[in-house]
């Protein structure tokens, strides 16, 4: 009991300076985002992205685009993580409900330093979509949104510029002290750092199977809404992102809503998957869980040929 009231304070005390230094941060870093009005004739389309429902309704929609100006950190000297691993920049359009459209810079990793995290993956770009279009924008402007496995970010920044919601990026690497990892695939202590300059704010290390730290940042931040993408990845992880869900959604804001987008065959395949989608038939805890599919065109500007993605939208 002594050593739970322990970590219980070590946890306690994590999470309010991750709090305290979250608009520090954003003070140094900047934010990844731009006004596009000074874009739109000076960024060459690399592709486009758009989303739909079943009944063929456009979700939401995003540009990417390589913009041939000067950009917030061209000036800025190489961080640890360009120091010790290969980046990238990509660059996501979205439009706003004001008209002048949203810019938004993310810093992909190698996968050395971010493993399965280390690139935006196009459930990401798809949860991003549905963010920003017009059914969830307003929804959750204001609103406390918590992204599990957030990777590169995109979807917490996303909700943070686009649509003017409070975030909380998760995810998990190592650097914890006591952290034990066992066969996991971890990312790199400095993964920790990228997640930071891509959103502008510090993130959580967030393990799903430890229900103490779940249960603590659910307490603190008590999110609104739990969003995520791509989280369904291996059989092991499966039960404690169910209990996290759990955790998340009884002890959250007043909202307690939940979307997911996790990507379907034949574009990708997870083996942990149809377990998952199985289990969440019951719900998740006391509440009822609506699944459907929705399909992601995305062309290629310079080809103008055409790939589909299919997902899953789970929603409470």
């Amino acid at each position: 009991a002594r050593q739970q009231k322990h970590n219980h304070q070590l946890i306690m005390a994590s999470f309010t300076s991750v709090l305290a230094t979250c608009l520090l941060l954003s003070i140094l870093v900047g934010s990844s985002a731009f006004s596009a009005s000074t874009w739109k004739n000076d960024a060459a389309l690399v592709q486009s992205y758009t989303l739909y429902d079943n009944e063929r309704q456009i979700l939401g929609c995003c540009d990417e685009v390589r913009p041939s100006t000067k950009t917030r950190d061209d000036d800025e000297e190489e961080d640890e993580v360009e120091m010790f691993f290969a980046t990238t920049k990509r660059y996501f359009m979205f439009p706003t409900s004001g008209g002048d459209d949203k810019l938004l810079q993310i810093r992909q990793t190698s996968f050395g330093c971010g493993r399965l995290g280390a690139t935006v993956w196009p459930s990401a770009i798809a949860l991003a979509s549905l963010l920003a279009g017009d059914k969830y924008r307003s929804s959750i402007q204001g609103k406390r949104v918590l992204e599990l496995g957030s990777g590169c970010g995109l979807p917490t920044l996303t909700a943070k510029e686009v649509c003017g919601s409070q975030v909380l990026a998760t995810d998990y690497w190592e650097g914890r002290e006591g952290l034990i990892v066992g066969n996991r695939l971890v990312p790199k202590e400095l993964f920790g750092v990228n997640l930071a300059y891509n959103v502008g704010c510090e993130p959580q290390n967030l393990d799903w199977h430890d229900e103490l730290s779940v249960f603590s940042v659910s307490t603190n931040f008590k999110p609104d809404i739990i969003v995520g993408s791509d989280l369904v990845y291996y059989p092991d992880d499966t039960e404690p992102l169910l209990q996290t869900l759990d955790i998340l959604l009884k002890n959250g804001g007043g909202g307690q809503s939940m979307l997911l987008i996790l990507p379907l065959p034949p574009t990708a395949e997870r083996e942990a998957l149809p377990d998952f989608r199985r289990r969440l038939e019951s719900g998740v805890g006391d509440k009822d869980v609506v699944m459907d599919e929705l399909e992601m065109i995305i062309r290629s500007a310079s080809t103008d040929e055409e790939e589909i993605h299919n997902f899953l939208r789970i929603r409470i």
